[in-house]
């Protein structure tokens, strides 16, 4: 039977996905998108996200998805997942001059936003891989990677990947890096956030963030 995207929308695990006022749209990046995002400013990344939510539809994401991070926005900030579905997530810092990561979660801890002073390592209350089946690869200037309570295994030798603890999942890279990570979507379903909060938060409050909507198998 033909799945309903539009039903499945509305009954996943409590979440309100009608909040998304662009739910049904999904920015994935291709040779041709990137082309176009390389020329766009800090202050007219919004337009073309909003541009490419007319031109590209919403499928299902599955198989290999390029996340690119720049500053401080990643392309793509909406996505879609299927529970069961395989994904080969490859994980890129554009930028040239700072480091940004890949966090996953529900519920921020906004009361850790603050200017000075220690900061505690959990930016979610919730962290989506945890328990997850991770495989990481192909890592090239990664500066660390937290593997909080994730499962992961490592495709290549475990110092390339400079494993660090304390925090939620991530993988942090330099200017220029980039690191594949693959894994089956969990059954985890409803909306989920992503986010950078590399310089006590500076880059999330700056709007380096995005969605997740993982929808039931």
């Amino acid at each position: 039977m033909e799945k309903d995207p539009a039903k499945e929308e509305n009954i996943l695990n409590g979440e309100n996905v009608e909040e998304n006022q662009w739910s049904r749209r999904q920015f994935l990046v291709g040779s041709a998108a990137l082309g176009v995002a390389g020329a766009v400013t800090l202050f007219g990344r919004q337009a073309l996200v909003d541009a490419a939510r007319g031109i590209f539809g919403s499928p299902v994401s599955s198989g290999t998805v390029h996340l690119y991070a720049y500053d401080y926005y990643y392309i793509p900030n909406y996505m879609t997942w299927r529970v069961g579905d395989q994904m080969d997530i490859i994980f890129q810092n554009q930028s040239h001059t700072h480091w940004h990561e890949w966090t996953m979660g529900r519920h921020v801890n906004e009361a850790y936003f603050q200017a000075f002073g220690n900061l505690p390592a959990d930016a979610w209350a919730v962290d989506f891989w945890d328990g997850v089946h991770v495989t990481l690869s192909d890592p090239y200037k990664v500066d660390n990677f937290v593997p909080n309570k994730a499962i992961v295994t490592y495709d290549g030798p475990k110092e390339l990947f400079n494993i660090a603890s304390g925090g939620d999942f991530s993988p942090t890279l330099k200017p220029g890096g980039s690191i594949h990570i693959s894994f089956t979507v969990p059954n985890k379903p409803g909306i989920w956030d992503y986010g950078c909060f590399v310089q006590q938060y500076i880059h999330y409050r700056t709007g380096m963030r995005g969605k997740v909507l993982i929808l039931p198998a």
